[in-house]
């Protein structure tokens, strides 16, 4: 399955157009490629953290820049890259040597 199917499945997001998913999409390839100092995205074998990294994305929209927000008795708070992600993503890093 490709990455905008894979997000597509998920019911809280089949309501947005593909135009948006494939935008988050785009980006959470940049914010990989990035973290991992590659110049070119790896493909299938990453498709899982590129997703999640988009699920995670979508589900901060309109809070960006917030780290906590309280309704009435009710607090959500977000980290910018959850460890178990990092985590993944770490396998994928390449050095940089000055």
């Amino acid at each position: 399955m490709d990455r905008l199917a894979s997000l597509r499945v998920r019911p809280q997001y089949s309501y947005l157009e593909d135009a948006v998913l494939e935008e988050i999409l785009a980006e959470a390839v940049q914010d990989f490629l990035i973290y991992t100092n590659r110049k070119e995205d790896p493909g299938d074998e990453v498709d899982s953290i590129i997703v999640d990294m988009a699920a995670i994305k979508l589900n901060m929209l309109g809070a960006e820049g917030t780290s906590m927000v309280k309704e009435g008795e009710i607090t959500r708070q977000w980290d910018s890259l959850p460890e178990t992600l990092r985590l993944r993503m770490d396998r994928y890093r390449k050095a940089i040597w000055p």
